[in-house]
Order: C-alpha cells, then sequence, then structure tokens
C-alpha cells in the first residue's frame, strides 16, 4: 500500500502467494489407511489397467472448458 501523508508505511493486505505453500511437484502418497478404499474405487470404475467401464459417464473432449473466462482476443474490442 505505501506511506501515508505522516510517512508511516502500511503493507498490502492479504498473503504473498507463495504463503503456506509446500515446495515440490504437489505430488502426494496415498496414505496406507486409505488404500483400501482407493483399490475399491479404481476396481469398480475400470476394467484393466487404461481402460473405463463403459457405464462411467465422460464429458466430450473438445468440450470448452474455459467457456466462462476472457480471451486474449475479444471480437468486439477489436472493431
Amino acid at each position: 500500500m505505501g506511506k501515508d501523508q505522516n510517512g508511516t508505511f502500511h503493507p498490502g493486505k492479504g498473503k504473498p502467494s507463495g504463503a503456506n505453500k509446500d515446495e515440490g511437484l504437489g505430488i502426494t502418497s496415498t496414505p496406507p489407511e486409505k488404500m483400501d478404499e482407493y483399490l475399491e474405487t479404481t476396481e469398480k470404475y475400470t476394467l484393466g489397467a487404461d481402460e473405463l467401464q463403459p457405464s462411467v459417464k465422460m464429458q466430450h473432449p473438445n468440450r470448452n472448458t474455459s467457456k466462462d473466462e476472457e480471451t486474449k482476443t475479444d471480437y468486439n474490442a477489436n472493431q
């Protein structure tokens, strides 16, 4: 935020983007107590190593995942 008229420094509000974050790749190991649950879920929704059950609904792979986001090139802004 900066300094006020008296020269008193006021730090900005909020936290820095890296506050309270662990370093690394973001990959965590599976807790041993949840392993049975994970294996049960895997067995329920897959047929093999890389094949989903036919009953599992999937969204279209080409669907627009950024529908509500603004794009860099806005058609109306260029006119």
